[in-house]
């Protein structure tokens, strides 16, 4: 690399050779046919190009360079001339990135589609709670086939790929909890290969794990800050009031009870309400428990408290892997990927972007939307990189280090909701 101690600097066409890294002066995506402002010149080619386009300055970025650029004083051999001429390499250029636009509007609708599927799923999870909470049974076959939908999907699509959601009605957050869970478990139950039946079982059992919340008071389940001795009693009973809830309603399945009952439970012995350990905890409590964990930790009740998607993953691998099944917790991070979705990355050509949706084939690669002040935030672009072989994650960014009109730009929530699109 280049001397990383030498700021940007403004330099011509003229002084451009492979190697040097470069940053386009107010452009917009529209106005070039690259796929970034920002980028490594690689082969003489791209040279001509940007000559063709009437560009006469750039910015060299030396941190990011092979090279440093010639010197106005130098005199630079000339280049052959390209093969094709650039004024075909500049047709095909633009032709990729039409393509290229095409696609990207393609993934946005699929993605505005299912977060107004996933608005519509809390809506309706929200009438089946209650309808549980009144020992409806009719209730429970709503559920069960809400989850038979998701078992379907799962089961089906080995590909799916989980969706960080966007849109999040602010009076529904207390429901969004446990179709994360219930979304997070199911894909663990999947990458381990349950069948059918267990899956359906734990989907059930993860949607209701904190039934028996409804009945303790709002205002002590919001309470911030440390609770007391007895507060704290009280929400561990939680899991017994949902065995309870649940006892009233023949038609729920019987192993889902144990679910609700366990997820508490901690394979060191540490957990509640029966302080159970290692093995005698149920297979599909120890896989909510971790999706419960790791959901409460992206989403605080205090939000100055929450972590990021990968922050909370350090942590549950770091410094709680004691109290977890360790295979499961493996499985889990193999699923969420190295960066889960909600994670603000810094990409190699120094753009920075959240992580939209994980690649089930390279966790490495995930789909992100970037930031670029010259594009409207509703045109924000997503790129995958699976596409791109030249870019990948330099590093993840916490969120208090964003500048602030970035921050607002991505607007990396309070809540992080994940869902995966039925319909794909």
């Amino acid at each position: 690399m280049a001397n990383v101690s030498i700021p940007e600097y403004r330099i011509t066409v003229d002084q451009l050779r492979p190697g040097v890294f470069v940053r386009l002066e107010r452009a917009n995506w529209f106005s070039h046919p690259f796929l970034f402002s920002s980028f490594k010149i690689k082969t003489t080619d791209q040279i001509a190009i940007i000559r063709e386009l009437g560009i006469t300055e750039l910015i060299c970025v030396p941190e990011k360079s092979d090279v440093l650029p010639f010197k106005p004083t130098e005199t630079p051999e000339q280049p052959e001339a390209p093969k094709t001429p650039p004024t075909e390499i500049l047709d095909a250029l633009w032709e990729l990135k039409k393509e290229r636009a095409k696609r990207l509007q393609e993934k946005k609708q699929r993605i505005a589609e299912c977060e107004n599927r996933y608005i519509s799923s809390v809506r309706d999870f929200t009438n089946i709670m209650n309808g549980i909470i009144r020992s409806n049974a009719q209730s429970v076959l709503e559920a069960e086939a809400f989850v038979a939908r998701l078992t379907d999907h799962f089961l089906q699509d080995a590909e799916s790929t989980l969706h960080l959601m966007n849109v999040m009605e602010r009076t529904e957050p207390i429901y969004s909890h446990p179709l994360n869970v219930a979304v997070l478990s199911m894909m663990v139950g999947r990458e381990i290969r349950l069948d059918a039946q267990d899956m359906k079982l734990l989907g059930m059992g993860a949607l209701f794990h904190d039934l028996g919340k409804s009945r303790i008071e709002k205002k002590l389940l919001l309470k911030r800050g440390q609770l007391s001795k007895p507060e704290q009693e009280v929400i561990e009973r939680h899991p017994a009031f949902g065995v309870e809830i649940l006892s009233k309603i023949k038609e729920f399945p019987d192993g889902a009870t144990d679910i609700v009952l366990q997820h508490h439970e901690r394979m060191d012995g540490s957990g509640y309400p029966t302080e159970m350990s290692g093995e005698s905890i149920h297979p599909m409590a120890r896989i909510v428990a971790i999706a419960d964990t790791y959901d409460n930790l992206c989403n605080n009740k205090e939000p100055e408290e929450s972590l990021t998607p990968y922050l909370a993953l350090s942590y549950m691998f770091g410094q709680q892997k004691k109290l977890f099944d360790t295979e499961l917790l493996a499985s889990f991070i193999r699923c969420l990927g190295v960066y889960p979705p909600g994670t603000v990355v810094q990409l190699t050509n120094g753009t920075i972007g959240m992580v939209m949706s994980v690649n089930p084939h390279n966790q490495l690669r995930p789909s992100v939307v970037l930031y670029d002040s010259e594009v409207p935030k509703k045109e924000a672009l997503i790129v995958e990189l699976a596409e791109e072989n030249d870019l990948r994650v330099e590093k993840s960014i916490r969120l208090s280090h964003l500048p602030p009109e970035i921050f607002e730009y991505l607007s990396p929530r309070s809540r992080i909701s994940y869902f995966v699109d039925l319909d794909s």
